[in-house]
């Protein structure tokens, strides 16, 4: 298997802090979601998130699986990673699917890797091995910042779905975590 090392980077150009979504972030991620739901192709997801299915998300995100939220200067949430369940399937134990959504204002600024690298982070304590995120084939900027990261592209869906009135490709990017005497996989997984 080959590892891939988080390469060390620039700190973000906006700024701003990382730290574990909380309860009173929810409104904030939601309107950044909301955004990419009605205006990009960054989610195939086709109607707006209401509060309660935020608090769902939230609820989901409170375990093994995680949520950062970026804040801007002023404590404002301006983006969010979140490693989420591939699959609830036992053998899938190993593996979780990286989301990253930021507001127009923070593309462009260094906070989707700063995201994705507190993702990583993340992922390395919780017994995950790999990481996979799936982005539109049209999203060349979020490949880019996933490259940056050490994910690798290694493959694509084609004509996945639609969204804004065309069909869409699916690149699969993954990230391998190390394993090491230090990482114990589950027993029995």
């Amino acid at each position: 298997m080959r590892t891939t090392t988080r390469p060390a980077g620039p700190a973000p150009r906006a700024g701003g802090r990382i730290r574990a979504a909380q309860p009173g972030d929810l409104e904030g991620l939601r309107a950044v979601y909301n955004h990419a739901v009605l205006h990009t192709d960054a989610t195939l997801d086709t109607e707006e998130k209401s509060p309660e299915d935020f608090r769902e998300w939230f609820a989901d995100h409170q375990g093994r699986y995680r949520a950062g939220v970026y804040l801007d200067d002023d404590g404002r949430a301006c983006g969010y990673a979140a490693l989420s369940a591939f699959s609830r399937r036992g053998g899938y134990h190993p593996l979780a699917e990286l989301s990253v959504y930021l507001a127009p204002h923070a593309q462009g600024r260094g906070c989707g890797t700063a995201l994705t690298r507190w993702a990583l982070d993340q992922a390395g304590r919780r017994d995950f091995a790999t990481i996979v995120c799936f982005v539109t084939t049209t999203n060349e900027a979020s490949g880019r910042m996933l490259a940056r990261c050490g994910f690798e592209r290694t493959g694509v869906m084609r004509r996945a779905g639609r969204k804004l009135g065309a069909f869409v490709d699916l690149g699969i990017w993954q990230a391998f975590l190390p394993d090491g005497p230090d990482r114990p996989l589950t027993p029995g997984v």
